[in-house]
């Protein structure tokens, strides 16, 4: 039977975010792509403008010359105009922004705490993740619980077309929503074993196949096991979180320390994004942004229809425009609009710098990043895609993060 989620489960999968190194491949796979086109049209744009004007034609293809003239230059070269240290070459970022007085914050301890709430949800969810399925335990099903079933569907006696698991077990997580009815709640109580007779009906507007709206179904369900959580314990903790923490209290403290940081970066970064005055942006800078931009949403466009291509057999969008939901000149027009808070956030942690007198190193990056769990091996490959100016970007972000909470009080 499908389900009135189903779809979404397989929409979520092709909506999970690609690796780094998958996204590392399409990106030099499309620019390659993209040089060679642009290589084509260099040789042929004259030729084919001089035509057209001789037969006094404004066609598409004088229309797609005319966009690859005047429209947005996409760019993957994410160090371009930036110097080695990470600031934007030429530019002083003092001068377009005026900032707030950061060296004097006051930051309400109730808006970055990490509460012991919090604490426990993120334990339980993350035990969740290493729940094993059990056939034996007498453990009665409760709301929240994943189950494996099996079920046979049918309509007046008679089972129907999707109706059936045929054996192969259905992964179910109870109150989810993923079935449709009161299914998941009537299962709510049974017992590995149990045999269970479903009554439910499939909505008005069932979509997901028409010809089942408004019925009402039977389905004999058998379960077959139940999800059950390990302890969160000491033993948890030294075989799947060793990297963190040696036992269960060492890795609550972590966490805490750990989201009590992300909290405050993350008000921090709203506080300054808030109250900081942008009187203009450095035009070569944004334009460079823009072509940025360009090539990731282009890069994301063909990557989705790459992924669906490889699931379903056809692409997920017809074309760009699709994709971005407007027409290629409307897109191109909105985009320094769209880029702009990306760029006042550059130019407001390179002020700060500026105004602290500070500038950062590569050795100061690495010495951050293996601190962090990385590498420097790392740190080399990522130089190697996007450029060292790139790199020392981000951590122009985190030094000037870092000082602002040196002189915060919280409270």
């Amino acid at each position: 039977m499908k389900t009135e989620n189903q779809n979404k489960e397989e929409q979520g999968k092709a909506d999970e975010p690609m690796s780094l190194s998958k996204e590392r491949k399409l990106a030099r796979k499309h620019e390659i792509a993209r040089q060679k086109r642009n290589a084509v049209i260099g040789r042929v744009v004259s030729i084919v403008i001089i035509a057209a004007l001789c037969v006094g034609v404004v066609s598409f293809a004088g229309y797609r010359i005319y966009r690859a003239i005047t429209g947005v230059k996409p760019s993957s070269d994410y160090s371009a105009l930036l110097d080695e240290n990470g600031f934007i070459e030429g530019v002083t970022a003092s001068s377009y922004v005026t900032l707030p007085d950061y060296q004097n914050l006051t930051i309400p301890a109730e808006e970055v705490e990490y509460t012991d709430e919090e604490l426990e949800e993120d334990i339980a969810e993350l035990v969740e993740g290493y729940a094993a399925e059990n056939t034996t335990t007498d453990k009665a099903i409760e709301d929240g619980d994943m189950v494996n079933i099996d079920f046979v569907g049918s309509i007046d006696g008679v089972e129907f077309e999707g109706g059936s698991t045929e054996g192969e077990g259905y992964d179910l997580v109870i109150g989810s929503g993923t079935m449709i009815g009161t299914f998941e709640e009537q299962l709510i109580g049974h017992q590995i074993g149990d045999e269970v007779i479903i009554q439910a009906s499939f909505p008005d507007d069932y979509e997901v196949n028409p010809s089942l709206a408004g019925e009402d179904a039977a389905f004999r369900v058998t379960v077959n096991s139940i999800y059950i959580a390990p302890e969160f314990d000491d033993t948890f903790v030294t075989e799947y979180l060793s990297d963190y923490a040696s036992t269960a209290e060492e890795y609550r403290e972590y966490l805490r320390e750990e989201n009590y940081d992300n909290n405050l970066t993350e008000w921090i970064n709203t506080y300054l994004a808030e109250n900081t005055t942008v009187s203009a942006y450095p035009e070569e800078y944004l334009d460079h942004i823009v072509s940025i931009q360009k090539y990731e949403d282009e890069t994301a466009y063909e990557y989705m229809n790459e992924l669906y291509q490889s699931y379903y057999g056809v692409p997920a969008y017809s074309s760009f425009s699709e994709y971005t939901g407007m027409s290629d000149i409307d897109y191109d027009e909105s985009l320094p609009t769209l880029v702009q808070d990306r760029v006042a956030e550059v130019l407001i942690y390179q002020a700060i710098l500026e105004q602290e007198g500070v500038t950062v190193t590569e050795d100061e990056f690495v010495a951050y990043l293996e601190e962090n769990g990385s590498s420097r091996e790392e740190y080399e490959s990522d130089v190697e895609n996007f450029g060292q100016g790139y790199m020392m970007q981000q951590m122009v972000s985190i030094r000037a993060i870092e000082m602002i909470k040196g002189y915060a009080t919280v409270e």
